[in-house]
């Protein structure tokens, strides 16, 4: 997420959709009685004439629903920047990707803070290479900027890996590709056809690479795009650190450690009995309906840690009534 302003204290935040975890995020940041205003395209007619138009449409906030791409937000319009969208009425204004928007929220609780903060931190550091026999292209994604910052060339008559023009040049790669392995990167992406990526595979191993196959280097970097292959791997990370999360909790509840509590009695039993709770994993699916329970958890600094991808842990969690916590 790139944050344009966030101010807590004030319920103030401002910013722009980067990734569909972003959505997930948001979906349980904002809430109905907050205030959301962003650009939207709407048909507007005139007599038997028809004109989309974008238009600033500010709405207080009654319904929030996600799906796979969007996140639908509804409510009735009290700004509009175009006297043909009337106060008053109902509209949904749609937060895709690149959608900038603006929120005003009575209060955000501890956990939507640091969600928050956390996915303006996660700006991934990304590596990019796209390549084909004599040709390869080096990109960097950072802060959300994608910049073209290097090109290799080789002149390989009939592009054949037995060339000396065709050696030389993979050479000259995998020297380039060690030293920028050398760097801190989130994830290090490098593409070819299959042929050349098993030859690249065989020099560099696979430790900290991610081989993708593209056509062409020139069409690559659409062609990775296309597939979505940055947010697809930065979601295994996120799934992988689910899982090692869930395996943490389901081994000391199998061990009958009693600090380890689900149930919603049973947390709120503990919870009155004056038991510190020290962090609880939560299923996004939890979190809507149970605004209270958290808030409460929040208030005693408990460590909220919520599951936002769909996997194996997130049903595993869901199994358990969407909470566990874990207590002093």
């Amino acid at each position: 997420m790139k944050i344009i302003k966030f101010y807590p204290s004030e319920g103030v935040l401002k910013s722009v959709v980067k990734s569909p975890e972003d959505l997930i995020v948001l979906s349980y940041v904002i809430e109905p009685g907050d205030r959301l205003v962003s650009y939207t395209r709407r048909k507007i007619e005139f007599g038997k004439e028809k004109e989309i138009k974008s238009v600033r449409i500010g709405i207080d906030v009654e319904r929030v629903e996600l799906s796979e791409s969007a996140l639908s937000v509804s409510g009735k319009i009290f700004e509009s920047s175009d006297e043909d969208v009337p106060l008053h009425k109902y509209h949904t204004i749609q937060l895709e990707l690149e959608t900038e928007f603006a929120l005003q929220k009575k209060e955000f609780l501890g956990y939507q803070i640091k969600a928050v903060r956390a996915l303006s931190a996660r700006s991934p550091r990304v590596f990019i290479c796209v390549y084909e026999a004599g040709y390869a292209i080096f990109y960097t994604l950072t802060n959300y900027s994608l910049k073209r910052v290097r090109e290799l060339r080789e002149s390989i008559p009939g592009k054949r890996f037995k060339t000396a023009g065709n050696r030389l040049f993979f050479d000259k790669l995998e020297r380039m590709l060690l030293e920028k392995l050398k760097e801190r990167w989130d994830l290090f992406i490098v593409a070819g056809t299959t042929m050349y990526n098993d030859k690249l595979r065989e020099s560099l191993g696979a430790d900290g690479i991610i081989y993708e196959t593209v056509s062409y280097a020139d069409t690559g970097l659409k062609e990775l795009m296309d597939k979505d292959v940055v947010n697809r791997e930065l979601a295994e990370k996120e799934i992988l650190n689910q899982k090692k999360k869930m395996d943490e909790y389901l081994k000391n509840i199998s061990a009958g450690d009693e600090n380890y509590v689900y149930g919603l009695n049973e947390i709120r039993r503990r919870l009155d009995s004056s038991s510190m709770p020290e962090e609880a994993i939560v299923s996004k699916n939890f979190i809507s309906g149970n605004k209270e329970l958290l808030a409460a958890l929040d208030r005693l600094s408990a460590n909220i840690v919520i599951f936002n991808q769909q996997d194996e842990s997130q049903y595993t969690l869901d199994s358990f009534g969407g909470i566990i916590v874990k207590f002093y």
